[in-house]
């Protein structure tokens, strides 16, 4: 359930992954109240492990997020940054399974680097990141984004690759700090991930058509297209399997006048699984006075 004080848009991958009750203060500060925003970003863990975050501006709110998403989640985040950086094949092997999409290993890692790269080498984040807002990431993301790198990477700092508790990515060499446009690559790719697993191989794989015998005449306007119909129907059947093994969502929207205290609210249910680089991580995120959301 979210609470909306004002419009505010987080990038999947910042809004993106203890049982026993206890506080981290990011920079030392001691805790503050909940109704009140402490001096730096403050991280207060309740059961399940659940992180509360509190900070007075975006861009510690960002911080906070991005120290509890890699105490969380470090190894799922260190491959899915590997992946976006078209990095897999040089070090887990070409022949490796990876997830580029909604689900599970759907590609290898060689074709996962060259859908990626070709990303890479089109330039598309960066024209998006260059455009104004709203086409483009508004102040609020820019300083979220900020904070949340400097908050990954200062607990990837403070504890080491060699010293991480979960053992899948313990010690390995492509566990690094992170910069702006990795996060930005990885919410583009959260963006596109819906048509990512039924049209990646199809992409990567793709080669024209060899070369027509001398004495065949050259397709007519109607066979040209007769085959396009036929390409986008191919398409949009793999597009639609997708949907149909895929994830999906609902969501439940009440105005102010059915909220006390005179606020909007929104429940969302997106239904993603519980693993892999898709998976459900809750945590609660507020600046008092301007945005508090939980999910």
């Amino acid at each position: 359930m979210a609470r909306r004080r004002r419009r505010a848009r987080l990038p999947v991958a910042v809004a993106a992954l203890v049982a026993v009750a206890s506080t981290t203060a990011i920079g030392g500060a001691p805790a503050g109240a909940a109704a009140t925003a402490p001096e730096r970003p403050t991280i207060r863990y309740t059961e399940y492990g659940i992180p509360h975050i509190i900070a007075s501006d975006w861009e510690g709110l960002g911080t906070g997020y991005g120290y509890a998403a890699a105490k969380d989640n470090i190894c799922t985040l260190a491959d899915t940054y590997l992946m976006v950086n078209a990095e897999r094949s040089r070090h887990l092997g070409p022949e490796g399974r990876t997830s580029p999409g909604q689900n599970q290993n759907t590609t290898t890692n060689l074709h996962s680097d060259l859908y990626f790269q070709r990303i890479k080498d089109d330039g598309v984040v960066e024209r998006l990141l260059a455009r104004p807002a709203p086409d483009g990431p508004e102040p609020q993301v820019e300083e979220a984004v900020r904070g949340y790198v400097r908050g990954y990477n200062r607990y990837l700092a403070e504890t080491g690759a060699a010293n991480l508790s979960d053992p899948a990515c313990r010690g390995a060499a492509w566990v690094r700090p992170i910069t702006e446009m990795d996060v930005y690559r990885h919410a583009h790719a959260e963006i596109i991930m819906g048509s990512a697993d039924p049209l990646l191989d199809g992409q990567v794989t793709a080669a024209p058509p060899g070369a027509p015998a001398a004495a065949a005449p050259a397709p007519s306007a109607e066979e040209r297209a007769r085959t396009a119909r036929k390409t986008a129907k191919a398409i949009g059947e793999a597009l639609a399997e997708s949907r149909r093994q895929g994830m999906g969502s609902n969501a439940l929207a009440v105005g102010s006048q059915g909220v006390s205290g005179g606020t909007g609210m929104l429940l969302a249910n997106p239904h993603f699984p519980w693993h892999g680089k898709n998976r459900m991580w809750q945590s609660h995120l507020t600046i008092p006075g301007e945005v508090n959301v939980s999910g």
